[in-house]
This record gives structure tokens, sequence and C-alpha cells, in this order.
């Protein structure tokens, strides 16, 4: 069973990055933010790791799937 989704969690931290990587675009960021994205950037690997294995295993509920275009066996 999952938590918090794993495909809920990438978006969040996905966003996070996005945010960041806008901020950087304008100035520089400070040493904690250079940090936030080294923490998001070492994270979202492995949950897009997880959330394959969630997949393979039948532990992503129907809607998640079907919603994200996947084709379901029958």
């Amino acid at each position: 069973m999952w938590s918090e989704s794993t495909l809920e969690a990438i978006q969040k931290l996905s966003n996070e990055r996005f945010h960041l990587y806008q901020i950087a675009a304008r100035h520089q960021l400070t040493p904690e933010q250079r940090k936030r994205l080294e923490e998001i950037n070492r994270e979202l690997p492995i949950l897009w790791d997880r959330y394959r294995r969630e997949l393979v295993a039948g532990h992503v509920p129907r809607e998640v799937f079907s919603s994200q275009g996947h084709q379901q066996a029958a």
C-alpha cells in the first residue's frame, strides 16, 4: 500500500525543483537553496524507481494508472 502516493511525492518535489530553477534563472541560489536542490535531485530518481516498481507490482490504484493514459492488461 502506498502512503502519500509516490506519484504525488514526485509531483511535489518536481514542482519545488522547478521553483528553485526559476529562482536560479533570476539570481544566484543561496547555499540552503542549492542544498535543497541537490537533495531533490538525489531523491527524485529513487521515487521514480519506486513508482515503476509499484506499477509492476500492482500497488498503484487503477484510477492513477488509467488517468495517465496507460493501457491495462486484462
